[in-house]
């Protein structure tokens, strides 16, 4: 690893902590509930429906659907992170929700338990994507539906910082930026779903503009709200602000007013179990 000096000062203090709270407090109003609202407003649901939110997070997703469904309805949300799912459970609107920690490619339901199966920014983690499709189409019902988004292509801001923690930390810190966008293909993900057994597949193509806190800022909201957060925690105070500092050179195209603008791509696709 080879890190410049720079300034022995940076911002990661004031974002280090737990992650998952991180990710509620900072990526969830950022960026996840952009992503999260399209596949809710895809489902199409109903007063009284039963719903399920695969790799939930902290939950935007389940919460916009427990909206949607009311009273009568019911939602659960399923994640392998514990730690992400003590946050859901504690966040505003996650009380009525059932929280379970399992894999998605593992769901803890009965065969057809749910009329709509939710995934936002999950898809493309998933060890065995095929299996985890054929899970969420297992404890759909006959007529039920699924409706997923992942993001993609590489956006350029994330282009400038995953090369920067490629070259000052190794190519292992920037392996996480590349596998968030790794799913963005139509054809690779209706392949996906034809092989789990899904019909009626529809996939569309949007843009998000997204308006984010200052370069500095937002590097370190990122970082200590994902995986990453486990190397910046192992660097020392001089090689945090060496990496600040060339994240905040190398993200100026992208500032307006200070803050970043970034227009990330969303694939949303939506399908019905083959035999309905």
């Amino acid at each position: 690893m080879s890190i410049e000096a720079g300034r022995p000062d940076s911002l990661y203090r004031q974002y280090a902590g737990n992650p998952a709270e991180s990710y509620e407090q900072h990526f969830t109003p950022a960026i996840g509930v952009h992503f999260a609202r399209p596949v809710v407003e895809a489902a199409d649901l109903g007063k009284g429906d039963l719903v399920l939110d695969v790799a939930c997070g902290t939950g935007i997703a389940a919460r916009l659907a427990a909206l949607e469904v009311g009273p009568t309805g019911s939602v659960a949300g399923v994640d392998v992170d514990p730690a992400m799912l003590e946050v859901a459970a504690t966040s505003d609107g996650g009380e009525s929700i059932d929280w379970r920690q399992a894999s998605a490619e593992q769901l803890p339901w009965d065969d057809g338990s749910f009329d709509a199966v939710l995934c936002s920014q999950g898809l493309q983690f998933f060890q065995d994507k095929a299996v985890a499709l054929t899970e969420m189409r297992r404890v759909l019902t006959d007529d039920g539906r699924v409706a997923l988004t992942t993001p993609g292509p590489t956006p350029p801001l994330f282009e400038a910082i995953g090369d920067v923690l490629a070259e000052r930390v190794g190519p292992e810190a920037s392996g996480f930026v590349d596998a968030v966008f790794a799913l963005h293909q139509p054809a690779e993900l209706r392949e996906l779903l034809d092989a789990a057994g899904f019909a009626a597949i529809e996939t569309e193509y949007r843009k998000v503009p997204l308006r984010l806190s200052p370069p500095a800022h937002f590097f370190w909201q990122y970082v200590t709200a994902s995986p990453l957060a486990a190397m910046a925690s192992q660097l020392d105070d001089h090689a945090r602000a060496a990496l600040e500092h060339a994240v905040v050179a190398r993200t100026q195209p992208f500032t307006d007013a200070e803050a970043l603008v970034t227009e990330p791509g969303m694939l949303l696709a939506t399908a019905r179990p083959g035999n309905a």
